[in-house]
């Protein structure tokens, strides 16, 4: 890479965290925009990325930059007022730019024509004269106008984060090689006693051999060497001994302080992927006509790099959730005595080596019963499970894959994807989720995770004669159970535990492993107390049984390799001091193949509900090659597809067979797809017909035509997919 390219790569950097910021301020200075000092940081910003813009000739990006810099510039003067139509001329700025950056960090040419956004940024300046874009000189501020800094600034590098990986693997190879030293200690030691042992013996030798004047005096001599040798060797180990003990022991804090500063390394503060947020909630309320804010507590905590990766997403779709599904209309607020806005909290913060997220809302809140209902109808879960459930398993039957109270699936939320892919995602980072709600209060997500997904602490047991690892995060105690304490409920194994049924099963049990004991060893063992590891996960709580607790260690976990794929119960694996491979355990995994999970736990369907075979489908949609499209991929998952050109000839269609789902665009001739749903659905004989609309038009009011229409799904083409598609018709008939 030449200088210029890292020069431009670092400018790319730069420039998405100056647009990160400008994001995040302008929503701010929306809901404020008499906060002179906002307008000031912001005006800081947007001159700032067009100077840097400028050094490296990204004119696009220079003129969107001036345009904003204006802007706030008058704000901050109190010469123009900032209002919504601002607001939404600057994001869809920064919008372009994001764009514009994007080309960068590829090597693509920009090609990018803005002055039209730099049009629209310029009328919202009053009495501002038309500039031509890319023609802007921007003067430079004399020197000494620049305050000067009080004190030196911390200085701060990047590094590439493939080093930083390849830096944290030899830290992992380090930790292991101090435990394969500690091991060596104490063989030492081992060694010096066994040495003293001999040389005692020998030492008694010698004297017994002195007591007999037959024995000839080289060989006493001999043993008398021998004794000083063996005297000679134990003083020596001892000697080893010393100095390794006192090598390790100066070697400790250097390693600890190394691992701990490889951590701090890779730690990001939780604000890199916060900043996006307020936008996202802004522009998504105002589609769904809802009035929210959002309040950001906790910005500064840090997190692995890795862990912060994976988090967006889940956060993501909480927060759409709670948009969507949590807090009220502005209507149904007033009415039920709330203020008209809604209010979302995020939340973080460190708690006993972990991070805590919270995403909480003073919405609606979950209805129990309504879940339980909507699980019925959509076939998710039988009504015999549903009646041994308690209300907080029933909760997260919100959890599984395939559920949605929705009354419409959207591009939003309702399509049956998005809380299971939340709680794979958090546990795919070591960490859980937890769910409280109180209907017509509000809801609060808990997403507890650990610092970092490098290096964890692990409790090491044995079962069958194997070791294994689980994580200390999902651990909740370790004890001892007597034999006699083990109750049997409905076949199952169960201890009472402060005043509750703990159900129990045998980690080799799950794991499916062959037993190592003989029928004599087994029967002691039966007669003695058996260890039990308590875990965790998603409200659920089991006992695990192992042969034996061996101890607590801190070990860097060691990926499987991409081309194995998710081995079921294994999170990894870790190498401990004597070599050996310890496979850690996935606790999520064990709880759901214990067998002892009902269906909303472990986020799978019932199995004696099976998908039910020759489904027929019909497809109405006046273009052609959509509506083969259409049907190819529909009749790729196993179901039977007819095909109509328009509302007229699918409603002809329906009248003559029996269809179990339709498939349908808006605009076309004859009758439209709105129309042929309406005269579905006030039919008797066809109004349980599930409809999706499958269209290009993506306006909110459109959806909503959609939904008074009587559609059971609304998907917009512009965000078409496969799995989208497949996804629906699963979840509406099997």
């Amino acid at each position: 890479m030449s200088k210029r390219e890292e020069f431009i790569a670092l400018f790319k950097t730069e420039a998405e965290e100056y647009v990160a910021a400008l994001e995040k301020g302008i929503v701010s200075l929306e809901k404020a925009p008499e906060n002179q000092e906002i307008a000031k940081e912001l005006n800081r910003v947007a001159h700032t990325l067009k100077g840097a813009a400028r050094v490296f000739k990204f004119t696009e990006i220079q003129d969107i930059a001036h345009r904003m810099e204006d802007i706030f510039e008058k704000v901050h003067a109190k010469q123009m007022s900032f209002t919504s139509v601002s607001t939404d001329k600057m994001l869809k700025g920064l919008d372009i730019i994001k764009v514009i950056l994007e080309k960068i960090g590829k090597g693509e040419a920009i090609n990018m024509d803005v002055s039209g956004i730099c049009q629209e940024l310029q009328q919202c300046v009053p009495g501002s004269p038309k500039v031509e874009p890319s023609k802007i000189v921007t003067p430079q501020p004399h020197p000494e106008s620049k305050p000067q800094k009080s004190m030196e600034a911390e200085e701060y590098i990047r590094v590439p984060l493939s080093r930083v990986n390849k830096f944290l693997n030899l830290v992992g190879e380090i930790v292991i090689n101090k435990m394969k030293t500690s091991a060596k200690i104490a063989q030492v030691k081992k060694l010096t006693t066994l040495s003293k042992d001999v040389q005692a013996t020998v030492s008694s030798l010698n004297e017994a051999l002195k007591m007999k004047l037959s024995v000839e005096d080289d060989v006493i001599k001999l043993l008398g060497q021998c004794n000083a040798q063996v005297l000679k060797l134990r003083e020596s180990s001892l000697a080893l001994w010393d100095n390794l003990s006192s090598e390790t022991f100066q070697l400790d804090p250097v390693i600890n302080e190394l691992q701990t500063s490889m951590k701090e390394l890779r730690m990001l503060p939780i604000s890199t992927i916060f900043e996006g947020f307020p936008r996202m909630v802004r522009d998504i309320a105002a589609e769904k006509g809802k009035e929210i804010n959002l309040e950001i507590v906790g910005e500064e905590t840090e997190l692995d790099k890795k862990v912060l990766e994976g988090l967006k997403a889940p956060l993501m779709h909480i927060l759409r959730n709670c948009i969507d599904h949590g807090i009220e209309s502005p209507e149904q607020r007033a009415a039920s005595g709330k203020p008209k806005a809604g209010t979302i909290r995020l939340s973080a913060s460190h708690e006993a080596g972990t991070v805590v997220l919270k995403i909480e809302d003073d919405g609606q809140g979950i209805d129990a019963e309504r879940i339980k209902q909507s699980a019925l109808q959509k076939n998710l879960i039988l009504k015999e499970e549903l009646e041994k459930m308690t209300e907080k398993e029933i909760i997260n039957i919100i959890f599984m894959n395939g559920f949605s109270t929705s009354p419409m699936i959207t591009d939003i939320s309702g399509r049956g994807i998005g809380l299971d892919i939340v709680r794979r995602d958090i546990e795919s980072l070591k960490g859980k989720v937890i769910l409280e709600t109180q209907k017509g209060q509000g809801t609060s997500f808990s997403l507890i995770l650990p610092l970092t997904i490098a290096i964890i602490q692990v409790l090491l047991v044995e079962a069958e004669k194997l070791l294994f690892a689980l994580p200390v995060t999902s651990i909740l105690e370790s004890l001892m159970v007597n034999n006699k304490d083990i109750s049997t409920m409905e076949g199952n194994m169960a201890v009472q535990l402060r005043g509750h049924a703990m159900p129990l099963v045998r980690l080799s049990g799950i794991l499916g492993l062959p037993s190592a004991e003989t029928d004599e060893e087994d029967q002691e063992k039966n007669e003695e107390e058996i260890p039990v590891i308590i875990v965790s996960s998603l409200d659920k709580e089991i006992g695990l049984i192992v042969d034996k607790i061996v101890t607590e260690e801190e070990v860097f976990i060691k990926g499987l390799g991409a081309h194995l794929g998710k081995i079921k119960n294994v999170s990894g694996a870790t190498i401990l001091w004597t070599g050996d491979v310890v496979v850690i355990l996935d606790v999520e995994d064990l709880i759901l193949n214990s067998h002892l999970s009902h269906p909303a736990v472990s986020g799978r369907k019932t199995e004696k509900i099976k998908k039910a075979k020759e489904k027929r489908i019909l497809v109405c949609d006046d273009n052609l090659s959509t509506r083969e499209i259409e049907k190819s991929i529909i009749e790729s998952a196993g179901y039977i597809v007819d095909t109509a050109v328009d509302g007229m000839d699918g409603l002809e269609r329906i009248a003559k067979t029996k269809y179990d789902l339709v498939v349908t665009d808006v605009e076309m001739p004859r009758m439209t797809g709105l129309e042929l749903c309406e005269q579905i659905k006030i039919s008797d004989e066809r109004k349980d017909i599930p409809v999706i609309i499958v269209t290009s038009l993506e306006k909110e009011e459109h959806k909503r035509r959609g939904m008074v229409a009587g559609a059971a799904a609304y998907i917009v083409k512009t965000s078409f997919d496969q799995s989208n598609l497949l996804d629906t018709i699963e979840r509406l008939i099997g």
